[in-house]
């Protein structure tokens, strides 16, 4: 049994080790190896830490049988959400546990009143660019550069309406 819900300060270590786990794999190949091996599994503490306490970042996690098997961080502007992270943990990928999170998350912000999503994406990252495109995200047709460790990556930006 898998359960979507909104995650508290006490989930912050554990949604930190699910990123970094899940960074590693997912940009191997695509981000510097460098800088992959340089994340700890406390690497988001402190951002986690500082925005969950002063609510500028949220997060909703994903957990099956009691185990944290994807997280994602949050933050709104008035009815709009932007997604940080969406990410699962490796040996989950590919077997449906993200459209399940994704579907059960986008209900939650429904719910909560938002009207629009919006995230950016490295560009070379396919995988993820098909998984939000099969889950409505348009391309904006707009780049941001973004600065891993000393290194600067192109990302694209995408949105979607969240219609109730």
């Amino acid at each position: 049994m898998v359960n979507v819900r909104t995650s508290s300060l006490e989930d912050i270590s554990k949604i930190s080790r699910v990123l970094a786990l899940s960074w590693k794999s997912a940009y191997r190949g695509i981000v510097h190896d460098e800088y992959l091996d340089s994340l700890s599994d406390n690497h988001w503490i402190d951002f986690l830490n500082t925005g969950m306490s002063n609510k500028t970042v949220f997060s909703m996690v994903l957990e099956q049988e009691k185990n944290m098997i994807g997280a994602a961080i949050l933050s709104a502007e008035k009815k709009e959400i932007h997604l940080i992270s969406f990410y699962l943990i490796p040996e989950k990928i590919g077997h449906g546990f993200g459209h399940l999170f994704y579907d059960g998350m986008e209900t939650e912000l429904k719910r909560r009143g938002f009207t629009k999503c919006v995230l950016d994406v490295l560009q070379d990252n396919c995988r993820a660019i098909r998984f939000y495109e099969t889950h409505g995200f348009l391309d904006t047709n707009e780049r941001i550069i973004a600065k891993l460790g000393e290194c600067e990556y192109t990302c694209k930006l995408y949105e979607k309406g969240l219609l109730a």
